[in-house]
């Protein structure tokens, strides 16, 4: 067996991809399920502008951050190069990071 390591994984939003973030969400979405199903993302999501003052409010994102745990940096970029989003232009690539990450706690939803 390979061994895994985590990764921080940042990935801004170009200007004004509001709209091509919620059109593709659910590409996005189903290229994620595999790699949630094989413990490989263990944590996403998107970052806000701030947040929503009500539940129904949809708020104004940023870019995204996950946890993927992957044998390499090359591994990541990878995936992060194949998602909906980058083939779309929702993020913006060039300033996407990729961070070595030791995670010490994680406590299910």
């Amino acid at each position: 067996m390979s061994t895994t390591y985590d990764w921080l994984v940042q990935t801004p939003d170009l200007p004004n991809a509001q709209q091509a973030r919620l059109s593709n969400l659910s590409a996005h979405l189903a290229y994620n399920q595999p790699h949630i199903e094989a413990g490989n993302l263990v944590l996403t999501g998107p970052t806000l502008a701030s947040q929503p003052e009500s539940a129904d409010q949809i708020p104004a994102m940023t870019g995204s951050v996950s946890l993927l745990k992957a044998g390499s940096e090359e591994e990541v970029w990878a995936i992060v190069r194949e998602n909906p989003y980058a083939k779309v232009g929702v993020w913006d690539l060039d300033r996407a990071t990729v961070t070595p990450f030791r995670c010490v706690v994680r406590v299910g939803m």
